[in-house]
């Protein structure tokens, strides 16, 4: 019966988008994955793209026949250092998954299943590519991401498809505690929340089928939103243009930064930053209430070639 743990929810990675399912250790069985703890699925939704058509003598439409398919998939969950290497080659579209470059997009595949009252349904999403990443930090909580994603084709089983997944181990789920947040080679003190999010992935690419056909790089877009307690001007002063700056320039310098993430000590993922630039700078809670820190909220421009390590 449907219940709280009744629902199997997984993925594994494609040779190339719709293609055949990756087999690491070549024993005839692909790979599956667990995207981490605390998952939650917020999206995963079939899009038809139906169009009406009319007849001229009758008052209502009287058809209507399907377009391009197309599928979206979004899920939450805790990064863990068991899985997250292997969510992040659902992202980067590079040879080991540690950064982008031009060519074809970067694909998985991922089984949801559940059991209800009578039976067994799964829906096996079949070339999931991403659209959108990113990583959140919330002092004193669990280090969490978020992946959505377009999907090209599914299909229905009475089954559970995947086996020996690869799950997520007691203690290795990333706290709070385990992020480092550097920049212009400092760490920023007093953290109070941070998100990395990279939009406009990938693309899919289509012909004379109801069915993408192959998926490509777009154009990834990369912020960093930093919010801490203010402890001084220095971000102010980048927003102005430079470090040390005290009136604004027309010209605008970058810095370099770094998004690391650790669990007891053992590195999970480090995001490097190569060009960082202020888009907007803003103090919060000016005037404090005695509840309250007056706050420095940056989001910056991250250009340049985003390396994970």
């Amino acid at each position: 019966m449907v219940s709280a743990g009744a629902a199997t929810v997984a993925f594994a990675k494609e040779q190339q988008p719709m293609g055949t399912l990756v087999d690491g250790d070549s024993d005839g069985t692909p790979e599956y994955w667990k995207f981490g703890r605390d998952p939650t699925i917020n999206e995963l939704d079939l899009q038809r793209e139906l169009t009406r058509l009319t007849e001229g003598d009758e008052a209502e439409y009287v058809e209507s026949v399907a377009g391009n398919l197309e599928g979206a998939f979004s899920v939450e969950a805790v990064v863990s250092s068991d899985v997250h290497g292997d969510v992040e080659n659902l992202v980067f579209n590079n040879a080991d998954g540690t950064g982008f470059e031009p060519g074809r997009a970067a694909s998985g595949r991922v089984f949801t299943g559940i059991d209800y009252l009578s039976g067994t349904a799964e829906r096996e999403l079949i070339g999931c590519i991403p659209l959108e990443y990113s990583l959140s930090y919330e002092q004193g909580e669990t280090f969490t991401y978020s992946l959505s994603m377009a999907y090209a084709d599914e299909k229905l089983s009475t089954s559970i498809t995947p086996s020996s997944i690869n799950s997520v181990s007691d203690g290795t789920s990333a706290m709070f505690h385990g992020v480092d947040l550097q920049i212009d080679g400092a760490a920023v003190s007093l953290l109070q929340s941070a998100e990395l999010s990279i939009t406009n992935i990938s693309r899919f690419l289509r012909g004379a089928s109801h069915i993408a056909e192959d998926a490509v790089l777009a154009r990834p877009e990369t912020e960093l939103t930093v919010n801490s307690v203010l402890t001084g001007p220095s971000r102010t002063e980048l927003a102005y243009g430079s470090v040390g700056a005290t009136e604004t320039a027309a010209r605008m310098n970058n810095v370099s930064g770094s998004l690391g993430v650790s669990v007891d000590g053992t590195s999970v993922s480090t995001y490097n930053f190569s060009k960082l630039k202020p888009n907007n700078n803003s103090w919060n809670d000016v005037i404090s209430d005695g509840d309250t820190d007056t706050a420095d909220e940056t989001t910056f421009h991250v250009n340049g070639s985003l390396a994970v390590a």
